[in-house]
C-alpha cells in the first residue's frame, strides 16, 4: 500500500512540475523574454522554470525510492535537494531587482545547482539499485540454488566411486605395463652394403680441354707443319723486338752523348 501511495504522490508531483516548465516556455514567448526585458517577467518565468524542474525530479524520487536501510539516506537526499533548490529559486526572485550582484549571484547558483545534481544523483542511485535487486530476484526465481548438506555430498562421491570401479564400465581394469611393439622393420640398402674403393677418372671432355687450354693459354697441335711454323714465328718476333731493342738503346746512347759534349 505504502508504494502505491509512493507512486501515485511521485506521479502527481512530476507531472505538476512538467506543467509548470511548460507554462514558464510559454510564457517567455508568449512576452518575448530577453535580457532588457521587464524583471517581473523574467521572475515569473525562471521562478517557474526552477520549480518546475524541482519537482520534476522530486517526482522521478519519490517514484523510485527505496526501501530500508537505504531509503531512510535516500529520503534525506531528497529533501534536502528539493529544499536547497526551492531556496534558491526564492533567493534569486527576491534579490533580482534590486540586488542582483556578485556575491549573491554565487550564492543563488550555488543553491540552485546543488538542489538539483543531489535529486539527479538519489534519482539515478536509486534507479541502479531498483535494477539490480530485480535482477536479482529474477535469478533466483528463474535458477534457485540447490542446497546440498555435507551427507548429500558424501553420498553423492560414493556412488559416483561404485559406478566407476564397476563392471560396466572397467575403468578399473586399466593394463598399465610396456607394451612391447612388434612391427617388422626392414633396413634399407644403404645400411646393408659396404663401403666400395673410390675410382677417379681423368675427364677427356672436349669442352673441358678448351677450358683447360683458354686457362693455361697453350694448345696443343699433332700437325709438325704448325708446329714448325709457330717456332718460326715466335723466333722471329723474338728477333725483331731485339732489334727494336737496340736501336733504342742507340738512340739514348746517342742523345746522352750529344747532351755531354
Amino acid at each position: 500500500m505504502e508504494s502505491k501511495l509512493r507512486y501515485y504522490f511521485g506521479s502527481m508531483v512530476f507531472l505538476s512540475g512538467l506543467i509548470l516548465s511548460i507554462s514558464a516556455i510559454g510564457f517567455a514567448i508568449m512576452v518575448h523574454l530577453r535580457r532588457t526585458s521587464d524583471p517581473s517577467e523574467i521572475i515569473t518565468t525562471y521562478g517557474l522554470l526552477g520549480v518546475g524542474l524541482s519537482f520534476i525530479l522530486l517526482g522521478i524520487n519519490l517514484m523510485i525510492s527505496q526501501r530500508r536501510p537505504y531509503g531512510v539516506y535516500s529520503n534525506w537526499v531528497m529533501i534536502f535537494g528539493f529544499l536547497s533548490s526551492i531556496f534558491g529559486v526564492i533567493f534569486f526572485s527576491t534579490i533580482f531587482s534590486d540586488a542582483w550582484v556578485y556575491p549573491n549571484v554565487t550564492y543563488v547558483s550555488f543553491a540552485y545547482a546543488s538542489g538539483i545534481c543531489l535529486l539527479s544523483g538519489n534519482a539515478f542511485g536509486n534507479a541502479v539499485l531498483r535494477l539490480i535487486e530485480e535482477r536479482s530476484r529474477q535469478l533466483l526465481e528463474t535458477d534457485p540454488i540447490d542446497l546440498y548438506t555435507e551427507e548429500d555430498i558424501e553420498k553423492e562421491v560414493e556412488r559416483t566411486l561404485n559406478e566407476s570401479l564397476s563392471d560396466n564400465t572397467r575403468f578399473s581394469s586399466f593394463n598399465m605395463g610396456i607394451k612391447e611393439d612388434t612391427t617388422n622393420f626392414v633396413h634399407g640398402k644403404a645400411l646393408k652394403e659396404m663401403a666400395q674403393t673410390k675410382i677417379e677418372v681423368q675427364d677427356s671432355i672436349r669442352e673441358v680441354e678448351c677450358l683447360q687450354s683458354t686457362i693455361s693459354g697453350k694448345v696443343k697441335v699433332d700437325d709438325y707443319g704448325i708446329d714448325l711454323t709457330t717456332k718460326m714465328l715466335s723466333a722471329t718476333m723474338k728477333q725483331s723486338a731485339e732489334i727494336e731493342n737496340r736501336k733504342l738503346s742507340n738512340k739514348i746512347k746517342n742523345k746522352i752523348d750529344f747532351i755531354r759534349r
